[in-house]
C-alpha cells in the first residue's frame, strides 16, 4: 500500500542546500514544517499547504545561495520589505543601513519643508552646470582686481585686501570645498575683537555672494550658514577728551594735520570722510559741511552744522578748492600731535592717543547741548541706537558749552 501523500517527508534540494517539509497534523489539521538550517542553527517555518510550503523552502534556498541568509531570521512582512530595498539598492554600492542613515538625516533636515525627491530635483536645477574651478587665492586676486575697475574707494579696496587676503593664505584650496564650519572655525581663531571679527565675517560674505554671482558657486550657497555673528558694539568704556586736552593737542598738532583733529572734534565726522573732503565741502558762510554719498561711510549724503569755533579754526586756512587733508599718513601724524604735547624740561606728560576720541567726544557734547539723539545721529551718519552704544558717553551741558567754546590759539591764526 502506498503512504499518505499528506504525512509523506518532501525534501527540496538545489545548489547543494536541502530542506525538508514535514507534515504535522494537530486538532484534525494539517500544517507543513520547513526544517533546515541556517548557519548552523535549526530553522523551523509552518505554511497551511504543502503549495506554499515548497514554494518557501525555494525563496530560503535562493536567500542562502545568494548571500541573505539574514532575511530568513525577519518576519514576513519584514522579509519581503528588506528584500524590496535590495532589489532597489540595485547597482548602487552602499550599504542598506548606509542608506537609510542618509535618508533618516536628509528627512530631519528637511522637516517636512519638501520631501527627499523635491530637495534633490531642486539641487540638479541649480547645479546643471558643471562650476568652474578656481582657488581661493585666485579668486581673491580677481575681486581684488574688480572693485579697482568698479572704482571702490581705496579704504574699501584696503578692507577688502586686509580681510581676504589672510583668508586665502588660510584656505589653499577650490572655493567650491569650503564648509560653513571651516568658515566658522577660522573666525573662530582670528585674534580680534569683536568688532574686528564682525567686519571679517561681512566681507566674507561678501566675497561668497561675489562667487555665486560670478559663477563660481553654486545659486543659494551661504558660508555664513549657521555660522556665529558678532556685535557691532564697541566693547570697553568709551573714551572722550575733556577741553584741556583738546587744547593741548590743538597746540602741538602740525598745520596739516590741524584741519582733521577740528573738524573731527568739533563736527564729528570720521577720520576717513575728513580725508576725503574738499574745500569746496565746507560752505563757511551758510556754516555747513556736506559730506557727499561716495564719501560717507553709509554711502548717504548728510550736512553737518559748523559750529562757530570750527569755522574760527577752518576760515584762515580755507581755499576754494582742493584736498583739506593732504598728508598721507594721518594716523603717524595724529599720534605725533599727541607725543608732543609733552613737555619734559616741564615736566608735562603727553597725551596718549585715545581711538576715535574725537568723534566721540564730538557727539557726546552734541548730544549734552541739544539734547536731541535722533538729530545728533542723523548729523553723525549714524542710528540712534549705535549713537547710544557705542558713541555715547554723558557730559555736563557746561563741559559741551566749554568744548565748543575752544577758540584758535594765536599761533593757528593768520
Amino acid at each position: 500500500m502506498k503512504p499518505d501523500a499528506s504525512t509523506e517527508v518532501k525534501v527540496i534540494q538545489r545548489s547543494g542546500i536541502s530542506v525538508r517539509i514535514r507534515p504535522t497534523t494537530k486538532n484534525g489539521t494539517t500544517r507543513f514544517v520547513l526544517d533546515y538550517r541556517v548557519k548552523g542553527q535549526r530553522k523551523l517555518i509552518w505554511r497551511s499547504t504543502m503549495a506554499k510550503a515548497k514554494a518557501e523552502a525555494n525563496k530560503a534556498i535562493d536567500a542562502i545561495t545568494e548571500g541573505q541568509a539574514e532575511v530568513l531570521n525577519l518576519k514576513s512582512a519584514d522579509a519581503h520589505a528588506y528584500t524590496r530595498a535590495r532589489a532597489a539598492l540595485n547597482g548602487i554600492e552602499k550599504g542598506i543601513d548606509t542608506v537609510a542613515e542618509e535618508y533618516a538625516e536628509a528627512y530631519r533636515l528637511l522637516a517636512g519643508r519638501a520631501s527627499i525627491l523635491e530637495a534633490c530635483r531642486d539641487w540638479l536645477k541649480r547645479n546643471a552646470v558643471e562650476l568652474p574651478k578656481i582657488t581661493v587665492a585666485a579668486a581673491v586676486e580677481q575681486l581684488k582686481k574688480h572693485a579697482e575697475t568698479d572704482g571702490k574707494s581705496n579704504d574699501r579696496q584696503k578692507q577688502l585686501a586686509a580681510a581676504l587676503d589672510a583668508f586665502a593664505i588660510a584656505f589653499n584650496q577650490e572655493v567650491q570645498t569650503l564648509t560653513p564650519k571651516m568658515v566658522a572655525d577660522y573666525l573662530t581663531a582670528l585674534p580680534f575683537r569683536e568688532r574686528t571679527k564682525r567686519n571679517h565675517r561681512d566681507t566674507l560674505g561678501f566675497f561668497n555672494r561675489w562667487l555665486v554671482m560670478r559663477g563660481y558657486l553654486a545659486k543659494m550657497t551661504d558660508w555664513l550658514d549657521g555660522v556665529q555673528t558678532y556685535t557691532a558694539r564697541k566693547l570697553g568704556e568709551i573714551e572722550i577728551l575733556s577741553a584741556e586736552e583738546m587744547r593741548r593737542l590743538i597746540a602741538a598738532a602740525d598745520e596739516r594735520i590741524l584741519p582733521l583733529i577740528v573738524i573731527g572734534g568739533f563736527a564729528g565726522l570720521r577720520h576717513a570722510e575728513i580725508a576725503r573732503l574738499d574745500w569746496q565741502d565746507i560752505d563757511l558762510e551758510d556754516g555747513f559741511i556736506e559730506v557727499k554719498a561716495q564719501h560717507a561711510k553709509t554711502d548717504t549724503r548728510r550736512i553737518v552744522p559748523l559750529k562757530a569755533n570750527l569755522k574760527a579754526f577752518l576760515a584762515p586756512i580755507a581755499k576754494k578748492s582742493g584736498k583739506i587733508i593732504t598728508v598721507v599718513n594721518t594716523t603717524k601724524q595724529l599720534l605725533k600731535a599727541a607725543a608732543d604735547t609733552g613737555d619734559v624740561a616741564n615736566e608735562v606728560e603727553a597725551l596718549e592717543w585715545k581711538h576715535n576720541a574725537l568723534r566721540h567726544t564730538y557727539i557726546s557734547a552734541r548730544v549734552a547741548e541739544c539734547g536731541d539723539v535722533p538729530r545728533v545721529a542723523d548729523e553723525a551718519g549714524n542710528s540712534p541706537q549705535v549713537i547710544r552704544t557705542n558713541y555715547l558717553k554723558r557730559m555736563r551741558p557746561a563741559a559741551a558749552a566749554e568744548w565748543f567754546a575752544i577758540a584758535p590759539p594765536p599761533k593757528a591764526m593768520l
